[in-house]
């Protein structure tokens, strides 16, 4: 199997290259793919390739942080990627995500130890949730 390579999707079509020879074709993408092997044209070599859709791509960012839940329960978690639009995506750990104490659609606040500037004072929504990892969005307050 090839190596894993990230490329941009662009109105629902990748422009693949091939990780061996160097060729070039574009290809139609479904909507709600995120990976997929892709042979090439010419070689056959097999790429694992991710699929990327956001303009600007995340910062990868590990380290711990304290979740607060609108209830006011406190749960550490990982952190995983920030975007520069405010979203920041989180794992939660395995006793938390059985509970369901965090939610899709939940108001959330986080105290990170290590830089309290990181992630600001203010409030967030958990936009999604998928097994452990929680994406959530900053929430910016009208005047």
């Amino acid at each position: 199997m090839g190596r894993t390579v990230s490329f941009r999707v662009i109105n629902n079509r990748v422009q693949f290259k091939c990780s061996a020879c160097g060729a070039k074709r574009s290809y139609p993408i479904r909507a709600n793919l995120r990976r997929k092997n892709m042979r090439c044209h010419k070689c056959g070599a097999i790429t694992q390739c991710l699929l990327n859709r956001r303009i600007i791509n995340r910062e990868l960012q590990s380290g711990k942080a304290t979740l607060i839940t609108s209830e006011g329960k406190e749960i550490e978690v990982n952190i995983h990627d920030i975007s520069t639009g405010g979203g920041i995506g989180v794992d939660l750990p395995v006793s938390a995500m059985r509970s369901g104490v965090v939610r899709v659609g939940q108001n959330v606040r986080f105290r990170c130890m290590w830089n309290s500037r990181l992630l600001g004072s203010g409030m967030f929504k958990v936009v999604n949730s998928n097994g452990q990892r929680v994406g959530v969005k900053k929430i910016v307050m009208g005047r």
